[in-house]
């Protein structure tokens, strides 16, 4: 099943001397039975940036075939080296940039 991302955000936090890589976005699944989980793909460096992949897990509840928001995370320790995220989901990619945010003490 396909499903449409947006609001996607990619940042290196920096927080009490701790960096991690961080990645939210909203994803429309096509039932609500699905989770959006973003994964490091097995190849990951094709390029010279960030690669990770968009999978839905049915999770076997029973549900309705209603389209259906949800919100999806990843998280790294430790900071990404590049400057651009690509979200790969079937044949559609995202990229956006990888900011770099100092967290508030």
């Amino acid at each position: 099943p396909m499903s449409t991302l947006k609001n996607f955000v990619a940042y290196n936090q920096t927080a009490r001397g701790q960096t991690s890589f961080r990645v939210h976005g909203v994803v429309t699944v096509p039932s609500p039975a699905y989770e959006p989980v973003l994964v490091e793909p097995v190849r990951r460096h094709r390029g010279g940036w960030e690669v990770l992949e968009l999978k839905l897990v049915d999770t076997g509840v029973i549900a309705m075939s209603v389209m259906t928001e949800k919100t999806v995370e990843y998280v790294h320790e430790g900071a990404s080296g590049f400057k651009t995220l690509e979200i790969i989901h079937g044949s559609d990619n995202l990229r956006i940039a990888i900011e770099d945010i100092q967290a508030p003490n």
